[in-house]
């Protein structure tokens, strides 16, 4: 009886195993029967993620196999070869032998690839093997700062900053484009609205430092005044005349004498006005050398800004990878799911299972369905948050087409990064630079404490044609000048001077201690980075392993369960450790890739130090 039952319990484990190689060669081309069962397990993550279908024993014989073709070579020769944005490594999950699956297509459009030999040679550290070289994770520097990647023109945003959407139609998303990571900062620099601003207070600053280099030159002011006047007091005296002359004429009785009319009088005034001030004790210089300064302030802030994007950008880009990477991981773990129903149904309707047994399976369902559902709505935020920094067309949608691999290498020292982000970073500058602002003001107002000395001239016509006929009034034209000195010395202003003088010495002051404060937050930042990317590094690896672990885990606990000889419990548990796997692979790749890009912000300006000619 115990035979026939084994008989039974073996007999159902092999239908189950046929039919789900039967359906999986109906869904998508056949390969190997030993990887039958495992097609589920496989992360579909195409141009998102690229992964692995090898086991670990065969990982190991053939890393064997590779280093024994493939020996390493010596340290001169690894000098002389500079690293790659993306070398070949464990990991980096665009081994030989692996099959890019696509992330949100359906399985059976899939079409696995032979198992090659797989090369693993051994990575590369980050610490640096040939020192002071550059990053060659940096692209290289584009022309008018301005990367040439041409994005969709699709992408492009309305021009009208004003415009405001008010019809459901106007802000529904109509298409969805692919971009890489370059396109997304090219868009960035093109589109953003802080680097604009930015542009403008530059702008606003350069008007500013010309106004006060205006002072260098005199003024030459013109004026002309033409007017004529009939004076309502010679009337009143016209009148006074004739009444004078009426009383006369009463006396006598004769006829009173006409007075003279009002006459007007037509004049033109033209006049030549020249001043100059006499920079005595350098109040001149000091306004210009504060309004350069300025300039160079709001040039470093574009530096900061631009800086600032890339690394937002970058950010917002991995995210949105990590998104896609999730919901791919909890798609195969709904197909995981979905596979130990069917085959607890299978065993219970054999009689070898038990109604407990497909309970779980639901339950277990259930659970992926909902963490599917999370994922997904992970994924359309960071679209979105994407879109908004790219400030793109407000009917677009953004996916991201690099897949998830190691983004590069960084081949700096910690110390030779230090003392890059020290000579690199702009906040540092821009600290020096107020510094400078604040001694230039206060060099103004002391100045302006002093003797002032201001001369001009100017040059007057005055031409006069009255209404009177008598050949003796005044009328012609003529000329005449004037010259002038004026000093003027602020001999007592209460003490203003003094605490105008007192509050740049504290903005002096504050600058550098703010200096000091930022000197160690930039080390901090540096440091920071550098040993997230280290430990980021060797995740990598740790994690890839753990997937294939976790993977031959999962094809060993169903047959177990197939055969009768293992529980639900088992294959559940090992699907969740496959997820977790899958997940903390994903995460290792994101975290490195976020990890070069903060130290790269740490750092800035690699690897010719001028920013503003770099994406």
């Amino acid at each position: 009886m115990r035979v026939f039952r084994q008989i039974i319990v073996v007999g159902v484990g092999a239908a189950i195993t046929l039919g789900n190689a039967a359906q999986s060669a109906s869904a998508q081309s056949p390969t190997q029967s030993q990887d039958s069962l495992a097609r589920f397990n496989q992360l579909e993550l195409g141009q998102n993620v690229r992964s692995t279908s090898n086991t670990a024993a065969e990982s190991a014989s053939q890393a064997e196999q590779s280093i024994a073709l493939n020996p390493p070579t010596g340290p001169d020769e690894q000098a002389s070869k500079p690293q790659q944005a993306a070398p070949a490594s464990p990991s980096t999950l665009s081994q030989a032998g692996s099959t890019p699956l696509r992330g949100l297509e359906p399985t059976q459009t899939q079409q696995p690839s032979p198992n090659p030999p797989n090369n693993v040679p051994v990575p590369s550290s980050p610490v640096p093997i040939l020192r002071g070289t550059p990053n060659e994770s940096f692209p290289p520097l584009p022309p008018r700062g301005i990367l040439d990647t041409k994005p969709p023109t699709s992408l492009e945003p309305n021009p009208n900053p004003l415009l405001f959407p008010t019809n459901p139609e106007d802000v529904r998303i109509e298409q969805t484009e692919s971009i890489t990571l370059q396109q997304a900062i090219d868009l960035a620099r093109r589109n953003s609205q802080v680097l604009q601003i930015a542009g403008q207070q530059v702008e606003q600053s350069r008007s500013a430092l010309r106004e006060q280099q205006a002072a260098l030159y005199p003024d030459l002011n013109f004026q002309m005044d033409a007017s004529r006047s009939v004076t309502a007091g010679g009337e009143l005296g016209v009148r006074a005349q004739q009444r004078f002359n009426n009383s006369r004429a009463n006396g006598t009785g004769q006829p009173a004498e006409q007075a003279r009319q009002n006459l007007g009088n037509n004049s033109l005034n033209s006049t030549l006005q020249l001043n100059y001030d006499i920079d005595l004790f350098g109040r001149r210089r000091a306004n210009i050398r504060a309004a350069e300064e300025q300039l160079r302030l709001r040039e470093l802030d574009v530096e900061r800004q631009a800086e600032e994007l890339r690394f937002d950008t970058a950010e917002a880009y991995y995210n949105l990878q990590n998104s896609d990477g999730q919901v791919a991981i909890r798609q195969a773990s709904v197909r995981n799911a979905q596979q130990s129903l069917r085959d607890a149904e299978a065993l219970e309707r054999a009689g070898v299972g038990t109604r407990f047994a497909v309970l779980q399976a639901q339950a277990n369902l259930a659970n992926e369905v909902q963490q599917l559902s999370v994922a997904r709505r992970d994924q359309r935020v960071a679209q979105r948050r994407l879109a908004e920094i790219l400030n793109i067309s407000q009917s677009a949608n953004l996916t991201a087409a690099d897949p998830v691999e190691q983004a590069g290498s960084w081949r700096l020292s910690l110390e030779e990064s230090i003392v890059q982000a020290f000579r690199n970073r702009p906040e540092l500058e821009q600290q020096l630079v107020q510094r400078d602002i604040s001694k230039q003001q206060r060099r103004s107002i002391q100045a302006g404490r002093l003797p002032q000395l201001s001369v001009g001239g100017s040059y007057n016509v005055l031409g006069q044609d009255p209404d009177d006929p008598n050949p003796f009034a005044t009328r012609g034209w003529a000329d005449g000048y004037s010259i002038r000195a004026s000093l003027t010395w602020s001999i007592f202003d209460g003490g203003a001077a003094n605490a105008r003088v007192k509050q740049r010495d504290a903005d002096i002051a504050i600058a550098e201690s703010r200096f000091d404060q930022l000197r160690n937050q930039v080390r901090r930042e540096v440091e920071q980075a550098y040993f997230g990317l280290e430990s980021s590094f060797e995740n990598i690896e740790t994690s890839e392993a753990g997937v294939l672990q976790s993977r031959e885990a999962l094809r060993l606990a169903r047959l177990r369960f197939q055969a009768g000889v293992g529980t639900q419990t088992d294959v559940i548990q090992a699907e969740t450790d496959l997820t977790r796997a899958e997940r903390n692979r994903l995460s290792a790749i994101v975290t490195y890739n976020l990890g070069l890009s903060s130290l790269q912000r740490a750092v800035s300006n690699l690897p010719t130090n001028n920013l503003s000619d770099a994406p």
